[in-house]
């Protein structure tokens, strides 16, 4: 059977030293029932040995331990490498949209306090969208960006940097593919 990511990270995550079923739920940030379900998954598959007692208060089983068996060791091993051997590097289109993203931080931040602090909140997010890959969804991404631009776009001229700020936008209009109108002269 073919791990997938969340499996694979809760055998390392048990491989390091969390065997308590909180201690697991805390380290990959989910819930217990959830985490309760992949511990039992990989136990009916062999991966694991998983020690349980009914909580009253709960009227659920706990996990109190959770083992790797000898296939959940080799699983590790098995893996391991091919995760090492990933390119490091996010793509070159989504580091120049960072970037970009970062070059327009300070125009928003000079920009009039009502509109800096709205526009400040969509490109924050508009960046953790971005940073985290499997964070980006198209439709969030493309309602966050237009509510920057029209947010900052109006006021963008009394920051002094207009013409820069609207270059980047350009470019990440083309580079998210999302149409925007853009003024061709600010001053």
């Amino acid at each position: 059977m073919l791990l997938n990511e969340k499996q694979q990270r809760i055998l390392e995550i048990i491989d390091a030293g969390n065997t308590t079923g909180e201690s697991i739920a805390t380290a990959i940030g989910s819930s217990m029932q959830m985490i309760r379900y992949y511990l039992d998954t990989l136990s009916e598959d062999g991966y694991l040995k998983v020690a349980k007692v009914y909580d009253n208060a709960t009227r659920e089983f706990q996990v109190v331990r959770a083992y790797l068996t000898d296939k959940g060791k080799a699983s590790i091993v098995k893996i391991t490498p091919a995760i090492i051997e990933l390119p490091v590097e996010p793509a070159d289109d989504i580091q120049q949209i960072i970037q970009a993203l970062n070059r327009i931080q300070p125009i928003v931040e000079k920009l009039p306090s009502d509109r800096a602090e709205v526009a400040c909140v969509y490109l924050e997010d508009l960046q953790n969208e971005m940073k985290v890959a499997y964070r980006r969804k198209p439709q969030r991404i493309k309602a966050y960006f237009l509510a920057l631009v029209g947010t900052a776009l109006p006021v963008v001229q009394h920051t002094g940097q207009a013409d820069l700020f609207i270059e980047n936008i350009r470019l990440l209009s083309t580079q998210l593919d999302i149409a925007v109108r853009l003024p061709e002269n600010v001053s």
